[in-house]
């Protein structure tokens, strides 16, 4: 089957490089948003909440376009969901598996400050 989208004699279908020029352009001005945002904090004219805040929602903006350009995910979405979904599922699997230890762990060890020489047996 032949994709629409990919350009003759290459081997997968993508952005042009003006799309991967606009996308970084993006991503420097978001980069100075955040060091913009730090310096209003730094003066005191943004609470450390605010600042906090919008520079944790430039990050996922950053991110989101680095998984969706970069990384290709908007043109090989399906192979991707093929790749996550069994590692979610393992991922499950494996607290279900792992969770009768940590309850036995808490059980036998309800103080976890305690150290090690605390809760071993005195010796004769």
């Amino acid at each position: 089957m032949v994709d629409a989208n990919a350009t003759p004699g290459h081997g997968h279908a993508g952005p042009k490089a003006k799309v991967y020029l606009v996308i970084g352009g993006a991503l420097a001005v978001f980069t100075a948003v955040s060091f913009i945002v730090n310096h209003f904090v730094q003066t005191g004219a943004l609470t450390e909440n605010q600042g906090f805040y919008v520079i944790l929602l430039v990050a996922i903006v950053k991110a989101t376009l680095v998984v969706a350009y970069f990384m290709h995910v908007i043109w090989d979405w399906k192979k991707v969901l093929f790749m996550i979904i069994p590692a979610l599922i393992l991922g499950a699997m494996m607290m279900f598996v792992l969770m009768p230890d940590i309850v036995e762990a808490w059980h036998y060890h309800p103080n976890p400050s305690m150290s090690a020489a605390a809760i071993a047996p005195p010796e004769k």
